[in-house]
């Protein structure tokens, strides 16, 4: 399973690229994604020893800002619920919070990733975009989480 925050920063280093050194706060443009998808899971495959499946169900609003000045770029809110089976045996995890690409005066762009990532951590994750430095990183792991999902899966 490829990690919201993985994800979270290809997105933003896209965004960041494509922005001038300035955005606004301004009404954004609001883009609503429902996913409902299965597939393999060749992380937790990996992890378990035995053939993992990941449903994955919820939602993701993009909301993009435009114009000049500082603030805000881009605002994802997720919200996704993961089922991951293998044979009859199941365990949820959820992946929820928010990814926020600010842009501050001087023309820096910083990836905020706050919430819980899955197999990760829970709180806040900030990231210089232009050297991908973190600023801060979070205090609360979520270390023992696969071996959980491990033994839930394999009982």
């Amino acid at each position: 399973m490829v990690g919201r925050g993985i994800i979270a920063l290809l997105v933003a280093a896209l965004v960041a690229s494509v922005l001038t050194a300035t955005a606004s706060a301004g009404k954004p443009t609001i883009e609503r994604i429902h996913v409902d998808e299965t597939e393999a899971d060749p992380f937790l495959t990996g992890q378990c020893g035995v053939d993992v499946t990941v449903h994955f169900e919820g939602q993701v609003i993009i909301r993009t800002f435009s114009g000049a000045g500082a603030g805000p770029a881009e605002i994802q809110t997720i919200n996704i619920l993961a089922t991951v089976t293998a044979g009859d045996n199941s365990y949820r995890i959820r992946d929820v919070g928010t990814d926020h690409v600010q842009i501050r005066p001087d023309g820096t762009a910083i990836l905020m990733i706050i919430g819980q990532i899955p197999f990760n951590f829970t709180g806040v994750l900030k990231i210089d975009l232009a050297t991908d430095e973190a600023i801060l990183e979070p205090h609360h792991s979520l270390e023992g989480q696969v071996e959980d999902a491990c033994a839930a899966l394999t009982a």
